[in-house]
């Protein structure tokens, strides 16, 4: 139980002190800018993909400490796997698709970027460069789309980076559980020949022996 509570209270720590940490900012306004505007719609979907991926870290946390007591305990379906390579493609099989949720938060900020710049590459027309009374409007217009542009950026790398650091955490406890279901399986390897040859010898000593009771005229059981 303990590697399985340690996994846990890990995974737990970690993103209750982020999910802190992201309270006070917003307690002191400082998100108040990714919240309302056009970035509000970039924040909403890469928000929905992390939580996505959060849910899913912790659905595997929960799976990979059960599996490690299940391990020690000589149980669980994976003591059957008996190729180390096979072993190692199902296990991180398993967690790899919180890499591809991670990189998609990458992928979304960047997105989110290219987003930004469209807004401000749209809004503006030749009449307005040329015009000195549309200048304030340029700027405002430039500034909304830069806006949108680093927020949006910000907000994927923030999440990705947050999403990337459970998935480490798991593929540690992956690779503890892989090397401990694989050393069990040495360990009963090296007892099997051993254990076979017990066997063979008790097997060859007891039809020896009857003879030998034979002649001392003693009955055969």
């Amino acid at each position: 139980m303990e590697e399985q509570w340690l996994l846990k209270a890990k995974f737990v720590a970690f993103n209750l002190t982020i999910s802190a940490f992201v309270f006070v900012l917003y307690a002191q306004g400082w998100l108040d800018r990714v919240l309302t505007g056009h970035i509000a719609v970039a924040t909403a979907i890469i928000g929905i993909v992390f939580l996505v991926g959060l849910v899913m870290s912790a659905y595997r946390v929960w799976k990979i400490g059960g599996e490690l007591d299940r391990a020690k305990l000589g149980g669980g379906r994976l003591m059957k796997v008996e190729s180390e390579r096979a072993l190692e493609i199902r296990l991180f099989s398993r967690i790899s698709h919180l890499q591809h949720i991670a990189n998609a938060l990458g992928m979304l900020g960047l997105i989110g970027t290219a987003w930004g710049f469209s807004l401000f590459a749209a809004n503006i027309t030749p009449d307005m460069v040329g015009n000195a009374a549309s200048a304030g409007a340029m700027v405002t217009t430039l500034a909304s789309g830069l806006g949108v542009a680093i927020y949006a950026t910000m907000l994927g790398g923030a999440l990705c980076l947050w999403t990337t650091c459970n998935l480490q955490l798991l593929r540690g406890a992956t690779a503890s559980l892989c090397a401990l279901i694989m050393d069990e399986a040495h360990a009963r390897s090296r007892l099997a020949p051993r254990t076979g040859a017990r066997t063979e010898t008790s097997d060859f000593a007891a039809p020896q022996a009857a003879p030998y009771g034979a002649l001392r005229g003693e009955a055969a059981p």
